[in-house]
């Protein structure tokens, strides 16, 4: 644990921040409010490291499966063309992976517009997702996940 890192802080304090599922190694979440797309989950890793190179062979096997899994379930859950993954772990070093909805529909949210989407976002400029649709994605994404 470091006690600068959010995530570690947050994993601690018990608090659940919109958890979906816990496994062992990985706790798979909601995005917190506001967020960008419904849908938008994130695979936090429970012990901390900071960069994937410091993964266990184990850990790093069981991330792959795991969203792969969470990939399908966003699908699954959203109706959305495709899911973005993303891993830059600056504002909280600790690994986490962004799972973004692709909806070819929604030009927001094509390439590298999501990242123009999520700042937009989290500078208030435009409106989050509507929160009954977040809470209710992740619900659905919980489902699709089942306990296993």
């Amino acid at each position: 644990m470091s006690d600068s890192c959010p995530i570690c802080t947050s994993l601690d304090a018990g608090n659940d921040q919109g958890e979906i599922l816990r496994l062992r190694e990985f706790r798979i979440r909601r995005h917190p409010s506001p967020s960008p797309i419904a849908g938008w989950t994130i695979v936090d890793l429970v012990r901390h490291a900071a960069t994937l190179d410091e993964l266990s062979e184990q850990e790093a096997s069981e991330l792959g499966r795991l969203v792969a899994r969470t990939v399908g379930a966003i699908r699954a859950a959203t109706g959305c063309d495709r899911v973005y993954v993303l891993s830059f772990a600056e504002a909280a070093r600790h690994v986490h992976v962004h799972l973004a909805p692709r909806h070819e529909a929604d030009p927001r949210t094509a390439g590298w517009a999501i990242a123009d989407l999520y700042r937009a976002v989290a500078a208030g400029e435009i409106p989050a997702a509507d929160e009954a649709a977040c809470a209710e994605a992740s619900r659905a994404i919980g489902d699709a996940l089942g306990d296993r």
